[in-house]
């Protein structure tokens, strides 16, 4: 692995003082001048990370910097390279987890409020071993206040790996062929082995991202996802959600009926910003998130019935 870590870092744009002082006064409350906090009264802006999909290509992820930076929050987005989740993640993704922390106290950004939001499978795997690497003792003490899943998380199956691949592989069809061909060899050698190993060590493998279902945080999260994924059931969505429910964590979920993977937002675009922006305005109250979508209700129903199956790019040492 590459001892390099790029990522991209973009500030927002500092809030004019008359509208510093409409807010503060509680003057004039448009939409477009509503931001999460007010620098005037001392206020820590929120970090956001932004954890890539498989394949994605930075110029897409940026848009959604658009949606926190607009309105006064610090983004940090990364995307790992495809073959790091397939091929020892733990290996090649923990160090990356440890990095990014470290990004937090290196630019004193620790003490802010920090949120999450993860992009397919891609981006909640790697949030797995963030969450890994903030239980280490050398790890900065950080406050999380929520966490956004957009089209993930599912548990990882052959057909998605393959699917997945074959969609981000560049070149001719045959080579796209030839590739997928590949790693689905992978994943059933990869099968084998893990079952293998449960039968010998009476141990259950971790399987990231869905090993996320028992994480120990319970902060909020917000689940964004269509029943028109065809690499990510909304179903699995929704037994997830469920699951994260039952142990106390509030959930809120946006789901839409035909918009295709990680492609909420651009079929979507107003409607993702509002779900987006209530969430991140409820997390930052005092009062936290009150759980109170009707269809909450539905998806624990379905559960019920399942089964488990300004712009800086930098480049870390």
């Amino acid at each position: 692995m590459e001892d390099d870590l790029e990522y991209f870092i973009t500030f927002p744009t500092p809030m004019p003082k008359e509208i510093q002082r409409r807010n503060a006064s509680g003057k004039d409350d448009e939409d477009e001048d509503f931001v999460f906090v007010n620098g005037a009264n001392g206020d820590k802006e929120p970090v956001v990370f932004l954890l890539g999909w498989l394949g994605a290509q930075d110029q897409h992820l940026a848009k959604y910097c658009t949606i926190y930076n607009q309105r006064g929050c610090i983004t940090i987005r990364y995307t790992s390279p495809s073959s790091y989740v397939f091929f020892r993640p733990a290996v090649k993704l923990m160090p990356i987890a440890r990095k990014l922390l470290s990004l937090l106290r290196d630019m004193s950004l620790d003490d802010h409020p920090v949120f999450f939001h993860m992009f397919s499978n891609n981006g909640s795997v790697l949030y797995y071993y963030l969450t890994q690497a903030m239980a280490e003792p050398a790890a900065p003490r950080i406050t999380v206040k929520g966490c956004i899943f957009d089209s993930t998380p599912a548990p990882r199956r052959i057909f998605s790996g393959v699917r997945a691949m074959y969609e981000v592989t560049p070149g001719s069809v045959w080579m796209k062929l030839c590739v997928s061909l590949g790693m689905m060899l992978y994943l059933l050698g990869w099968k084998v082995l893990s079952i293998s190993w449960t039968i010998i060590s009476g141990k259950l493998p971790i399987n990231p991202p869905w090993t996320l279902v028992e994480d120990s945080s319970r902060c909020p999260q917000l689940f964004l996802y269509s029943r028109a994924d065809k690499l990510i059931s909304f179903q699995d969505v929704e037994l997830f959600m469920s699951e994260r429910q039952r142990v106390g964590v509030p959930v809120v979920a946006k789901c839409w009926p035909d918009s295709p993977h990680v492609q909420h937002y651009r079929v979507y675009p107003e409607e993702y910003r509002e779900v987006v922006y209530s969430f991140l305005t409820q997390c930052l109250s005092q009062e936290g998130v009150i759980i109170s979508q009707p269809q909450l209700a539905a998806v624990a129903a379905a559960a019920a019935s399942a089964t488990f199956e300004g712009e800086t790019k930098t480049k870390s040492d």
